[in-house]
């Protein structure tokens, strides 16, 4: 990393997200992919640089299989004939146009089970991008999204349960299982969802790894209008962390949500919240402070007493 005078500042590559729909994108992105900094050359500052990388980590990590969430949801949401009519064991094959992330060569297959009906649709997606497909941002992804769903997404109690086989995006394979639970009290609240992600594992083509496991509660709070709308993200009530997981320097972490993750329209970070790391094998503890509800791209960073403030956005 680069160490030069001046102010303390994250830099992070937004060319990976534009595949992702608004709430997704945002919340993948705390700090992504490309990784710069200018600071001071003392000890403490050197030490805040590694600190931020590792949080950093953790981002990096969420955001491949928020990408994957997020192409789930796209098929989900398009493939209206599931809930159409009752439907026993019928297979088909769909075709999706206009949307960046579906590039020529996908096969889309829906697996109605057995039992299935117009209100309690089931079945199986599987999204076959085959030996290798790149979308016209230039995301390769290769192998096999499956998606077993139960109930309407935005009826309590629906299930959308993610998994996959010898799946990629740019090269780095992943693994694990993400289930999307609706755990609105009914369908007139607003939309409430567990995020649980189980045995996540992302391999990177050098072979290093990182692993990741959450339990997150998503709130969707509508506003008058869409520009008005908010998500709030917390940890599940009964965890005693977040997420935990080891980077790819192999250390392990724990993440720990202290107060909610507010996100706006058109703010590419939270605005408001607090999250804090904690190093297992250390002890050292890292807290990332986004504010007081501004969409200023700015957050604080705090290590042993020393902060910084920390702008998130685009070089140049």
């Amino acid at each position: 990393m680069p160490c030069l005078m001046g102010n303390f500042e994250l830099i992070i590559n937004l060319n990976l997200m534009k595949t992702i729909s608004f709430f997704s994108k945002t919340l993948a992105l705390a700090a992504i992919v490309s990784l710069g900094t200018v600071i001071s050359c003392t000890e403490d500052n050197l030490a805040l640089q590694q600190e931020a990388a590792d949080v950093a980590e953790d981002a990096i990590t969420d955001y491949f299989f928020e990408d994957a969430d997020d192409m789930a949801n796209l098929v989900l949401a398009i493939d209206n004939g599931s809930y159409e009519g009752d439907r026993i064991a019928s297979s088909r094959t769909i075709q999706i146009q206009g949307d960046s992330r579906i590039c020529n060569g996908v096969t889309i297959t829906v697996t109605i089970n057995e039992g299935s009906t117009n209100e309690n649709p089931s079945g199986i997606i599987t999204i076959d991008f085959g030996a290798g497909c790149e979308d016209i941002l230039g995301n390769v992804r290769k192998g096999k999204i499956i998606i077993t769903f139960s109930g309407k997404k935005f009826l309590p109690g629906s299930t959308v349960e993610t998994t996959f086989a010898e799946y990629s995006i740019n090269g780095i394979q992943l693994s694990g299982v993400r289930t999307l639970t609706n755990i609105a009290a009914s369908n007139v609240e607003a939309p409430k969802f567990q995020i649980e992600l189980v045995e996540g594992l992302a391999i990177w083509p050098d072979a290093t790894t990182a692993t990741r496991e959450h339990c997150l509660v998503r709130t969707w709070e509508r506003g008058q209008n869409p520009t008005q709308d908010k998500m709030v993200v917390d940890q599940c009530g009964d965890a005693e962390v977040a997420a935990s997981g080891t980077n790819r320097r192999g250390r392990a972490y724990t993440m720990t949500i202290l107060e909610p993750l507010v996100y706006k329209r058109g703010c590419p970070i939270a605005v408001e919240g607090v999250k804090q790391f904690v190093d297992v094998a250390t002890g050292k503890v890292v807290t990332v402070d986004y504010g007081d509800g501004n969409c200023d791209r700015i957050i604080t960073i705090s290590v042993d007493g020393n902060s910084r403030s920390v702008n998130v956005g685009r070089r140049g």
